[in-house]
């Protein structure tokens, strides 16, 4: 577009010089005949001969006038052809960009549609076979039942070797059907036992808070206490008081 903006301004340039030449060649034009009315006075050039100078001057001055008018009308048809072309580039473009923006609006609202695709393919390919499956659930009612889950050293790696088993199979099925991850599944199971020896056992009871967190397998009092209030909503101490009563 640049470009043929640049274009009109020459022209447009071009069209001023033919003018002011043609003003230039008429000026020139009626100074020879002003100098020829001059010779004549001078000379004495015989009158017949004058006036068929002066007709042959001014057919050609006619001439020359009939010559830059098609010239003029020709520039004009060229300018009004040029700006014609400028229009219909600038319409064409701004339609091209309409369907390009469209195209764009389309890809990006199937990407979505893409993304679900991948991510259920993703979820075909960690299938777990039902037998599997099966048989890490048994195992985890067992390992519920011998309370490992007061072992204070076990973790994912450990647990999913002693049931001989991966780490990815174990982690999928204790987030499918326990419905919680592997650290609360854990530590859960602990906030239960120490919930259950509160209220059956006395001496349970008369343990500071560190000695709970202890026997129950979590590494700190803090930890406990803030499993604890999360099970519970409320404090060890608060709900000691509550069942002592």
């Amino acid at each position: 577009m640049k470009c043929i903006a640049n274009h009109l301004v020459i022209i447009c340039v071009l069209l001023l010089s033919l003018s002011v030449a043609y003003g230039s060649e008429r000026v020139v034009n009626f100074k020879n005949i002003q100098e020829l009315s001059a010779s004549k006075s001078s000379n004495q050039i015989d009158s017949i001969t004058l006036m068929q100078q002066q007709e042959k001057l001014i057919k050609t001055l006619i001439a020359k006038q009939e010559a830059f008018e098609l010239k003029y009308y020709l520039l004009i048809g060229i300018i009004l052809f040029l700006v014609l072309l400028f229009g219909l580039l600038c319409f064409f473009n701004k339609r091209g960009n309409q369907r390009l923006h469209k195209i764009m609006r389309l890809l990006e609202n199937s990407k979505p549609t893409r993304t679900n695709d991948t991510d259920t393919n993703t979820s075909n390919e960690f299938a777990i076979d039902p037998a599997i499956v099966n048989t890490i659930l048994e195992n985890l009612n067992a390992f519920e039942k011998e309370l490992g889950f007061l072992n204070p050293k076990i973790t994912l790696h450990t647990f999913a070797k002693k049931l001989q088993t991966n780490t990815k199979y174990l982690s999928k099925v204790i987030n499918t059907h326990k419905l919680k991850s592997f650290r609360n599944y854990i530590n859960d199971l602990r906030i239960q036992y120490s919930i259950e020896e509160l209220k059956k056992n006395v001496n349970f009871r008369k343990y500071t808070v560190k000695a709970m967190a202890k026997e129950t397998g979590f590494s700190n009092r803090e930890s406990f206490t803030k499993a604890f209030q999360k099970n519970t909503g409320t404090t060890v101490s608060e709900f000691v008081k509550h069942i002592s009563t």
